[in-house]
């Protein structure tokens, strides 16, 4: 393959799409292409298995969501859900 841009199309589902849109939203990425890199980035380290997140003690938890709200961005693959969670523990 020649170096230079491939342009690709990429149907996604309504509910991807709207997690993509609020990403970029929130200045967790500058494009798409950013995002798309980190995350091929983060599953090639292994940052982000298939399987359940790890459980945190529920101080853990707290602390985790505290940080958050500091203005902190999440850490790549984490989502809000993986913090509503931790919570839950």
């Amino acid at each position: 393959m020649e170096s230079g841009t491939l342009t690709m199309n990429v149907n996604l589902d309504p509910e991807t799409e709207k997690v993509v849109q609020a990403e970029l939203r929130n200045g967790h990425f500058r494009t798409v292409d950013e995002m798309i890199v980190e995350g091929v980035r983060a599953r090639r380290e292994g940052r982000r298995s298939s399987g359940p997140a790890p459980r945190k003690t529920p101080a853990e938890a707290v602390a985790h969501i505290r940080e958050m709200r500091k203005g902190n961005r999440l850490p790549a693959g984490v989502t809000i859900k993986d913090l509503i969670n931790e919570g839950r523990a």
